[in-house]
């Protein structure tokens, strides 16, 4: 379990709005605020935590998460971490002899693994 310095307290986490993609209906901003286990792996850097804020201006919170850890936090917050990508992209040939460039995917800088027993 993470150390209490690491993320905020429960109270604070009931608190953040969600960032993002706002909840379509009420089942899903419940499910979005649902505070639940995740491990946390850094796949750009393995080995390496990392900080960041989250919230909006009057409620930003900063959270730090070493890799390897498991942490108590909502949903919402572990899809902020895995939406957060680097853009692959690509040089390829115009029809006219020059190269031109062109994103073809994403590469996943996080993954928040949903822990289901403890």
């Amino acid at each position: 379990m993470a150390v209490s310095q690491d993320i905020p307290k429960k109270s604070d986490l009931e608190k953040l709005p969600i960032v993002g993609a706002k909840p379509v209906n009420e089942k899903e901003e419940k499910y979005l605020k649902e505070i639940v286990p995740y491990e946390f792996y850094n796949i750009e850097e393995p080995g390496v935590s990392i900080k960041f804020p989250y919230g909006s201006t009057r409620n930003m919170k900063n959270f730090t998460l070493f890799h390897g850890g498991t942490y108590h936090v909502p949903h919402h917050v572990a899809r902020h971490l895995e939406n957060c990508s680097t853009p692959i992209w690509d040089y390829r040939p115009d029809g006219q002899g020059r190269m031109t460039k062109q994103r073809v995917g994403e590469k996943p800088r996080y993954q928040m693994r949903q822990k289901f027993s403890e």
